[in-house]
């Protein structure tokens, strides 16, 4: 059975997902196969590529798939990808099966790889999700950097987290080539250097700072990359509550370290069921529809659904140096913070970065992260003694605070040197009488003025789950009602929207869905 409905004159039309593991284990493959799964349940065509040439187990996750067409067979051209692929017992989803080499290389030369790419352009479905070998192969770097979401899934273990930014580094070296190599030798020799294995890794930052003394046009390259490349990070596996926010601690230090403006497609806790429907070669979101696996990974699926075509391309400025940030910046603040975020912000610093933290492990070497342990010290102190930070603010402030934040707030960075809004800086929502205050009109305020759930969660004290929850529209995750209307109404009076009648419209709906259940 193949797939049917696209002439080769057709236009591109669908979106391309691509999920590499930090090494083997850590769960990529079992995330690519089941956000595949759950976008075709939900009425999508999806094609599953599973991209590994030489060991292709992809096929595992589907009990009693059989196919004799794979990968390798598009790559030599001997059939196109809409008669490789195999439909499988889910309706709308399909599978280009992996290789079975026992012998060769694991990337292609380069013509094959565009040949495998423009097919995967041209598959008549809505999404593509390929699920990378775990390697630093050219054909790996090529499909991750050619997507529309290019996603890392690391687990909270030290040799994952350092795989993953050296993957994303490289990944990041991989297109400079591309972009500033083709058309300088000189420039090509500089990046082969910086890559080379003998040589101490060179992290994309440090890499632009010797460009801009060495060739101008490769500097300014350089500097473009780097805010167009947005890869996506999935921490698996998760088991205890402090792994809880390693995704957004590894993106602050990915941009404070490495350059690398990178971003939190969701996390995944620990489930002994992803094992047994493994085991029996069972669709994980058949058998455990309802465990906390799904839900989470449900919630990346509406991340990847909300998504714009351009987000992920969108400019997005680098945060300076560590060396070069004022003190607002050292600890992820806008100026005019209150005491009580500085506090907040302080002590999340001293989490995410203390001498045992899984975040540094890759980005920085412990003499560059306890400089910036001191630095951040200073910066807490200075900032809590109002006579020395008036002083600073005047210093550097002259003409009066202005937070950092874009007219259009949905463009604006959230990682180091532009961090959280704060309630204070938000206007107050004005509601007509046609609107309706519900779940999904909190989040799309949400979003618009760049307001991460961490932030509300932080300051309301409301469990991040619940905040989810509430703009889903998940009724049966969120607990009793009398508990539900007050987490609304914080919901809504951290955005400055009124939150009874943010209450009374939300618990509506809210009844509505109780009266049906009874």
């Amino acid at each position: 059975m193949t797939i049917t409905g696209l002439t080769s004159e057709q236009t591109r039309s669908n979106r391309i997902l691509a999920i590499r593991g930090s090494r083997g284990g850590v769960g990529a493959s079992m995330i690519a196969t089941n956000l595949g799964i759950f976008l075709a349940q939900i009425g999508k065509r999806v094609l599953l590529v599973d991209a590994d040439l030489c060991d292709g187990a992809m096929h595992n996750w589907f009990s009693h798939l059989e196919t004799e067409r794979f990968i390798t067979q598009v790559l030599t051209d001997e059939m196109p990808i809409e008669k490789a692929a195999t439909a499988t017992d889910i309706t709308g989803l399909y599978l280009l099966a992996g290789g079975r080499q026992m012998q060769g290389s694991d990337s292609p030369p380069a013509e094959q790889t565009d040949l495998l790419w423009h097919q995967i352009e041209r598959a008549p479905v809505d999404l593509v999700i390929i699920d990378l070998p775990c390697n630093f192969s050219a054909f790996t770097h090529t499909l991750f950097a050619r997507s529309d979401i290019s996603v890392a899934v690391t687990v909270p273990l030290p040799d994952a987290v350092s795989s993953t930014y050296r993957f994303l580094n490289a990944n990041w070296f991989h297109r400079l080539m591309h972009i500033a190599g083709e058309s300088s030798e000189g420039v090509s020799m500089l990046i082969s250097d910086a890559m080379a294995p003998h040589r101490h890794p060179v992290t994309p930052r440090q890499f632009t700072e010797e460009l801009q003394f060495l060739d101008e046009s490769a500097y300014e390259a350089a500097c473009r990359l780097s805010t167009r490349f947005h890869p996506q990070l999935i921490v698996n596996q998760i088991k205890i509550r402090e792994d809880d926010d390693l995704g957004s601690s590894m993106i602050s230090a990915a941009a404070r370290w490495c350059g690398i403006n990178a971003g939190v497609l969701g996390a995944i806790g620990w489930d002994d069921n992803v094992w047994l429907a493994q085991r029996r070669s069972r669709v994980l979101l058949t058998e455990f529809a309802r465990s906390q696996v799904c839900k989470d990974l449900e919630h990346v699926v509406r991340r990847i659904l909300g998504f714009g075509l351009t987000e992920l391309s969108r400019p997005v400025a680098v945060p300076p140096p560590t060396e070069s940030q004022n003190l607002y910046q050292l600890l992820e603040i806008y100026p005019g913070a209150s005491e009580e975020e500085i506090r907040r912000a302080y002590k999340q610093i001293r989490r995410w970065f203390g001498m045992e933290s899984l975040a540094i492990r890759g980005a920085a070497s412990e003499k560059a992260r306890r400089a910036f342990e001191m630095k951040a010290e200073k910066a807490h102190a200075s900032l809590l003694d109002r006579s020395l930070r008036r002083e600073y603010d005047r210093n550097h402030f002259p003409e009066g605070m202005v937070a950092e934040v874009d007219e259009d707030i949905g463009q604006r960075d959230s990682i180091a040197g532009t961090v959280a809004v704060t309630r204070e800086s938000l206007p107050e929502v004005r509601i007509h009488d046609d609107d309706v205050v519900d779940g999904r009109f909190l989040a799309a305020l949400r979003r618009k003025r760049g307001v991460e759930l961490a932030d509300i969660s932080n300051r309301a004290k409301v469990s991040s789950r619940y905040l989810a929850a509430i703009e889903e529209e998940r009724f049966d995750d969120l607990p009793a009602a009398v508990f539900t209307r007050g987490f609304v109404m914080e919901f809504a009076r951290f955005l400055k929207v009124d939150p009874r009648r943010a209450a009374s419209d939300f618990m509506k709906k809210f009844s509505t869905w109780e009266n049906r259940k009874h």
